[in-house]
C-alpha cells in the first residue's frame, strides 16, 4: 500500500487550465457547459508521476487504462460520472510480458470538481497527494476578474530541506526581495492569483540565499493555471541529487530548465590513434601553455574510455554558452581536433569522437539520459565505427545462451548516433550486425547486470584502425 497518503482540499485552484477567460480549448468549452447546467454531476480527475526513480507508470481507473506516465509526464484532464473510482498501478518493465502491480488505491470525484492525483517518493513504496480544485465558483458571473491566472507551489524534494520560494518577474534577482512562500517537505502554496506575462522562479534554502532551482521565461498566459513542483532525482555517477521543478499543465508536464545547476560533460575517446588524449577547455595551446591545468578536463584519457563528468558554469542561461574544446595527443603533445558545444544549465553531455590523425576526425555530441530507475537496468549504445561510418548498426541483446538468430536486433544506430535500452537483471549477451550487409561484427557479453545500473557501450574501431571492432563497457558508478 501507499505510505503517507495524504489528500488536500484547495478551493478554486490548481489545475484550472480550464481558463479563467475560457480558452479555446475544446475541453474547456465542454467544461463550462458541464458547470453552467445545475443538473451536472461531472467530475474530473488528472494523474501525475513524480516518483523520482520510477519505471513509466501506467495508471488503471477501474481496472481500465488510463494513461502510461514516465517520471515528470501528466495526463490530460478526463471528465467523468462523479462517484468514487478504485486506481491500480502498473510498472511497465522491459522484456516482460506482464506488468508488475505495485499497488492500488483510490480517489473520490465530485460533482464540478478537479482531482489531481500525484505519486512520489520511493519507487517500491510510493505516496499519494490527491489535490481537488472546486471550478463552480469559476463560472460565477460574481467571479473576481482581476487577476489571469492561477498558480501554486508544491515541495516534493526529499532531499531539500524547508524552501523559500520566490515569484519574479522575468530576469529579477533576490535583492531586496523577500520570499513569496516557506515550504516544508510535500507542502503546498495557497494558490496564488497573478496577471499574464512572462515570470522566473527561484526556490532556495529557507532562511538563506543558497538557490536549489532556478527557472526564467516562464510563460503564464490569461486562463492559466499551472502547478509548479520542486522534486530531484539521482544519476548514475554522482552522489549529488539533481533538482528539478516541474511544470504541471491541463493537458501535460514537462521539466524546467535549472539554471541554478552546472552543464556536465564528459568525452570518449574513440580516435584510434592516439592512444592517449587530452581535452582543454576554452584555450588554444602553444608549446609555452601545455600545463595549463585550470582547463584541463580530461588527462590522459585512453583509447576506448570515457572521462570522468565534469562541471561547466553556465554565463548565458537564456541562450547556452558557446564553448571550445581542443583535443590534444598526450604522447606528442599536439593539437588533434578543436570543436565547439553549446551546452545549457543542468544539461549532462557526452562527447563522442572518431576516426584517426592520418584520415578525419568525427565530433558529435548529446544529451545523455543518465538518470537511475530502480527497477531495472539500462544500456546507453553508441555508434562511433569510423570504419563503416556509411552504414547503421544493429544492436541485438539478448538472455545468455539464447540463439540469435531466432531474435531481430531492438536497435539500429547510424554513425555517431546513440540510444537508450532497457534491461531486467541478469547475464546478456550482444551482437552487433552491420545494418547494411548482414555481417555480425562484434560479439561480446554483459554479465552481472542488476537494477539501478546505467551502463554505456560504444563501438569503436580497433586501436590504430579498423577491424576487428571493440565494444567498449562503462559501468557508470
Amino acid at each position: 500500500m501507499f505510505k503517507g497518503k495524504k489528500q488536500k482540499t484547495i478551493i478554486t485552484s490548481l489545475i484550472v487550465g480550464i481558463s479563467l477567460t475560457l480558452t479555446a480549448c475544446e475541453w474547456a468549452e465542454d467544461l463550462l457547459d458541464e458547470v453552467s447546467d445545475s443538473t451536472s454531476s461531472t467530475g474530473y480527475y488528472q494523474f501525475v508521476n513524480l516518483v523520482p526513480q520510477s519505471p513509466i507508470i501506467e495508471f488503471l481507473v477501474d481496472d481500465q487504462s488510463i494513461a502510461e506516465l514516465a517520471f515528470g509526464d501528466a495526463s490530460t484532464i478526463e471528465s467523468v460520472a462523479k462517484d468514487s473510482y478504485d486506481l491500480g498501478f502498473n510498472q511497465i518493465l522491459p522484456n516482460s510480458s506482464n506488468d508488475e502491480f505495485t499497488s492500488n488505491d483510490g480517489v473520490s470525484v465530485s460533482n464540478d470538481i478537479i482531482s489531481t492525483y500525484i505519486i512520489y517518493g520511493d519507487t517500491d513504496v510510493p505516496s499519494s497527494l490527491t489535490l481537488t480544485t472546486d471550478i463552480s465558483e469559476l463560472f460565477d458571473e460574481d467571479f473576481d476578474e482581476n487577476y489571469d491566472a492561477i498558480i501554486q507551489f508544491i515541495h516534493l524534494s526529499n532531499s531539500a530541506f524547508d524552501i523559500d520560494v520566490y515569484w519574479l518577474n522575468e530576469g529579477e534577482d533576490l535583492l531586496n526581495k523577500v520570499a513569496d512562500h516557506t515550504l516544508s517537505y510535500e507542502n503546498s502554496s495557497d494558490e496564488v492569483e497573478i496577471q499574464s506575462g512572462i515570470y522566473k522562479l527561484v526556490l532556495t534554502e529557507s532562511g538563506t540565499d543558497n538557490i536549489i532551482a532556478s527557472s526564467d521565461s516562464i510563460t503564464v498566459s490569461t486562463g492559466d493555471a499551472q502547478i509548479f513542483a520542486l522534486t530531484n532525482y539521482l544519476t548514475a555517477g554522482s552522489d549529488d541529487p539533481v533538482y528539478s521543478i516541474i511544470n504541471i499543465e491541463t493537458d501535460s508536464a514537462r521539466e524546467l530548465t535549472n539554471e541554478a545547476q552546472a552543464a556536465k560533460i564528459r568525452f570518449s575517446h574513440g580516435i584510434s590513434a592516439p592512444d592517449y588524449s587530452d581535452i582543454f577547455l576554452d584555450i588554444y595551446l602553444t608549446d609555452s601553455d601545455i600545463d595549463n591545468e585550470a582547463n584541463l578536463i580530461a588527462n590522459t584519457l585512453e583509447f576506448g574510455a570515457l572521462s570522468n563528468l565534469v562541471d561547466i558554469e553556465i554565463e548565458n542561461v537564456d541562450t547556452s554558452d558557446t564553448r571550445s574544446f581542443y583535443i590534444m595527443d598526450s604522447i606528442k603533445e599536439e593539437k588533434i581536433d578543436t570543436f565547439s558545444v553549446d551546452l545549457q544549465p543542468s544539461s549532462r553531455m557526452l562527447i563522442l569522437t572518431s576516426g584517426d590523425t592520418s584520415s578525419s576526425i568525427t565530433v558529435n555530441d548529446y544529451e545523455e539520459e543518465l538518470r537511475i530507475i530502480d527497477t531495472h537496468a539500462k544500456v546507453l549504445i553508441s555508434h562511433s565505427i569510423d570504419d563503416i561510418k556509411s552504414d547503421a548498426i544493429d544492436v541485438l541483446i539478448i538472455n545468455d545462451g539464447s540463439n540469435p538468430d531466432t531474435y531481430s536486433a531492438q536497435i539500429e544506430l547510424s554513425y555517431m548516433g546513440n540510444a537508450d535500452y532497457e534491461l531486467e537483471s541478469g547475464d546478456y549477451d550482444v551482437y552487433i550486425y552491420n545494418a547494411s550487409t548482414g555481417e555480425l561484427i562484434i560479439e561480446t557479453s554483459l554479465r552481472g547486470i542488476e537494477k539501478g545500473e546505467v551502463v554505456n557501450l560504444i563501438a569503436t574501431d580497433y586501436t590504430y584502425g579498423g577491424t576487428p571492432y571493440q565494444l567498449h563497457t562503462y559501468y557508470n558508478e
